[in-house]
């Protein structure tokens, strides 16, 4: 492998997100204990995590090309009939191009001692490209975000599948006998373009 990458040692060779080789930085030769070196490969990793979307769709140029295979896809269509636009499949992950494959988000009651509370686990992409909204609603008409001070909001749990999610999971802090209708939703949102 060494030959055939042409790798020596300290090496870090960084990836972009179809795993082609994007640079190289020798650890070796560019020593991190000073700052600008430091910051060299900082920005390295900044530019290659940082999503490209050139026809301005809202849909990473790489995702499109990996999953719906064709340039530029719409945001709003459903290429696999399943009810689910192409922003949505990327959001939370499932493929666009497969009707079988469901969105994972799972609501659930759980129980803490006598107290039972509404709880949420969603599948969301990792990174800064999109933000996530959790609301909750007594009558499926108006929408109140979910924040740190109404739900217990454990951190993102890394899945390592190479899909680019995370999981998340949110658990409301007022429990259901206080309040027993309510509703929960998740919203994906492209992050506005700097």
């Amino acid at each position: 492998m060494w030959s055939r990458w042409q790798a020596v040692e300290g090496d870090v060779r960084i990836l972009d997100s179809q795993n082609h080789l994007y640079a190289v930085f020798n650890v070796g030769t560019q020593d991190l204990s000073l700052a600008q070196n430091r910051e060299a490969l900082k920005q390295l990793f900044l530019q290659v995590a940082k999503a490209v979307d050139a026809d301005g769709n809202q849909l990473p140029d790489a995702w499109e090309q990996q999953v719906v295979l064709n340039l530029p896809a719409k945001a709003s269509e459903d290429p696999d009939g399943d009810g689910r636009d192409n922003f949505t499949e990327f959001a939370f992950g499932t493929s666009p191009v497969n009707a079988q494959s469901s969105v994972p988000i799972r609501t659930s009651v759980v129980t803490a001692g006598e107290q039972s509370f509404l709880s949420v686990v969603f599948r969301r992409r990792a990174g800064s490209i999109l933000d996530y909204f959790v609301e909750v609603s007594s009558d499926i008409q108006s929408w109140t975000g979910v924040t740190a001070a109404d739900s217990e909001i454990p951190p993102l749990r890394n899945l390592f599948d190479g899909t680019g999610t995370v999981e998340a999971s949110y658990r409301l802090k007022q429990a259901t006998s206080d309040q027993p209708r309510r509703f929960l939703r998740v919203r994906a949102v492209p992050r506005p373009r700097p």
